[in-house]
């Protein structure tokens, strides 16, 4: 509460409002650094990785500037979204571009891909693991601009 004006106002709910904003842009720019971490550990490679390695692409391509680069379809594949309500960010490979091969990778063997179970090759968890320290200061960051 406030004094202003010869009375109290109750600033809680702008508070309230400010919190989720930065907790909003924090999270969105948390999704970004994990995206980019993920796909930075899938190399493109012949052949499958070492079990417990992340997943090697197989797929070269072109990108819209005329330039080879890492865009095999699974580090493509990564997206991430954000939810408002509740505050939360999604991270992972669009199951409309690769299918259910990140989550037979990430899943240790507990999803199938093509009738056939794969060793553990997790992408994902490790770069979440790898990021999720950067939160703190994120939100600290965002707090100052609202």
């Amino acid at each position: 509460m406030q004094f202003r004006g010869g009375k109290f106002v109750d600033e809680g709910e702008r508070v309230a409002k400010a919190i989720r904003k930065a907790g909003y842009f924090a999270l969105r720019k948390l999704g970004f650094l994990v995206r980019g971490q993920a796909k930075s550990e899938i190399e493109e490679e012949k052949g499958p990785s070492p079990a417990g390695s992340p997943p090697h692409t197989h797929k070269h391509v072109t990108t819209k500037s005329g330039r080879e680069g890492k865009q095999g379809l699974l580090p493509a594949s990564i997206l991430y979204a954000i939810e408002k309500d509740p505050a939360r960010v999604l991270i992972g490979p669009s199951v409309n571009v690769v299918g259910t091969v990140g989550a037979a990778f990430e899943h240790e063997g507990e999803a199938e891909y093509k009738v056939r179970e794969y060793p553990p090759r997790r992408f994902m968890g490790p770069a979440l693991e790898a990021e999720e320290g950067q939160l703190p200061g994120l939100l600290a960051t965002e707090m100052k601009h609202v």
